[in-house]
């Protein structure tokens, strides 16, 4: 019998929307810089958001009753963006870095909009863990970031 003080779960689908649009951006970054460090780079951030994905993803079937697989409008038109800016630019390297470390922006917005809300509590730890991974991956993404900016 379920509780009726339990909370429903809300916004993991659009998590992990956002989470398979940068997916797919990391993936595109990966192949598309000169710099092997940089690829291995987004490789590993490629991996963290992959793992917050498959950790959120028994919650997105909870609330939709399917795994989510769609991606975010807003990420996607930041990839074409990028793609557009990366041509015209000298240094496509830190325009991927900059456009990322917005992607990164936008999923611990995500994150942040579903923790306001009560969860339930294995879902709010998954979000909790989650939102640590990516504000690692933030973290990190910034810095390289400022390092180019000079």
């Amino acid at each position: 019998m379920a509780q009726l003080n339990t909370p429903e779960m809300k916004h993991a689908s659009d998590i992990i929307q956002v989470l398979n649009s940068g997916i797919e951006f990391y993936a595109d970054a990966k192949e598309k810089v000169d710099d092997q460090q940089l690829a291995q780079f987004f490789d590993r951030m490629l991996n963290a958001r992959r793992m917050v994905k498959e950790r959120l993803q028994p919650f997105a079937v909870q609330e939709d009753g399917k795994r989510e697989e769609g991606s975010a409008f807003s990420v996607e038109a930041r990839k074409v963006y990028t793609k557009v800016i990366g041509a015209m630019s000298s240094d496509k390297d830190h325009t991927y870095i900059s456009q990322l470390e917005e992607v990164e922006d936008k999923t611990l917005d995500e994150l942040r909009i579903a923790l306001k809300d009560k969860q339930p509590p294995q879902y709010e730890a998954a979000l909790l863990q989650s939102m640590a991974t990516i504000q690692e991956c933030h973290d990190e993404m910034r810095a390289l970031k400022k390092a180019g900016d000079h």
